[in-house]
C-alpha cells in the first residue's frame, strides 16, 4: 500500500494553478502601482499646467496685492517730462517694491481664476494655494501704464492616493498614514499687459 503522504508529494496536478495563484497576485500589486503613479504624475503635470493658466489669467486682471500702482510715478527729485522711457539713465521713475500675497477668497480676481484652475487641481485645494507677487521690470514709460512681472504660484498642494502608498514616500516628504503626498510648488510668470491705464502719457 502506497503511503497516502507520498502519493501528495509526488502529485503535480493542480501545480499550474498554484502558479498561477502566486504570479497573479504580484501582477495585481505591480498593476496597482503603476496605476497610482501614473494618476500621480497626471496630477502633477495638471497642476503644472493650471500654473500657467492662472498666470496668464492674472497677467490681465487688476493687481490682486495692494500697493501696485497703476501708472508709472515720477521719481522724487526728477523733473522728466512724461513719456520718458523709464529705463532712461535718469531714472525719471519712482521705484516700486515688489508686491506679494496669498489669495483669498471673496477676490474677484482670485475667485475668477481659482474657479477657472479648480478642476485640475487635487482635491482640498483652496484659493489660498495660491500666491501672488508683481515685480518692476523698469518697463514702460513715465506717466504710462505699470506693468509688472506678474508670477503666481501653487503651494502646498496634496496628491491623496487610492491606496495607502503615501507610506511608501514619507522617507521624502510623504504624509505617512494619510496616504497624501505633497506636489513642490510651482510657480509661473509673465509680464502684465498694457491694458491702456496711465496718466498724462
Amino acid at each position: 500500500m502506497r503511503h497516502p503522504l507520498r502519493v501528495l508529494v509526488r502529485d503535480e496536478r493542480g501545480g499550474p494553478l498554484a502558479e498561477f495563484a502566486l504570479v497573479i497576485g504580484l501582477l495585481f500589486v505591480v498593476a496597482i502601482f503603476v496605476f497610482e503613479m501614473t494618476r500621480f504624475f497626471m496630477q502633477a503635470a495638471m497642476a503644472e499646467y493650471a500654473t500657467h493658466l492662472a498666470v496668464r489669467i492674472a497677467a490681465v486682471r487688476p493687481p490682486v496685492c495692494p500697493g501696485v500702482p497703476d501708472f508709472n510715478e515720477r521719481a522724487s527729485g526728477s523733473t522728466a517730462r512724461f513719456g520718458t522711457m523709464c529705463s532712461d539713465p535718469s531714472a525719471p521713475c519712482a521705484a516700486v517694491a515688489t508686491q506679494t500675497c496669498t489669495g483669498t477668497a471673496g477676490n474677484g480676481v482670485v475667485d475668477e481664476i481659482f474657479g477657472t484652475i479648480q478642476p485640475l487641481l487635487p482635491n482640498g485645494a483652496t484659493p489660498a494655494n495660491l500666491q501672488f507677487e508683481y515685480e518692476s521690470t523698469g518697463l514702460g514709460f513715465l506717466g504710462g501704464p505699470y506693468v509688472p512681472m506678474t508670477s503666481v504660484s501653487l503651494q502646498n498642494l496634496q496628491h491623496q492616493f487610492i491606496l495607502p502608498l503615501g507610506q511608501l514616500f514619507a522617507p521624502w516628504g510623504g504624509a505617512g498614514g494619510s496616504g497624501a503626498v505633497p506636489l513642490e510648488p510651482l510657480t509661473a510668470a509673465m509680464p502684465g499687459e498694457d491694458l491702456n491705464v496711465g496718466t498724462g502719457g
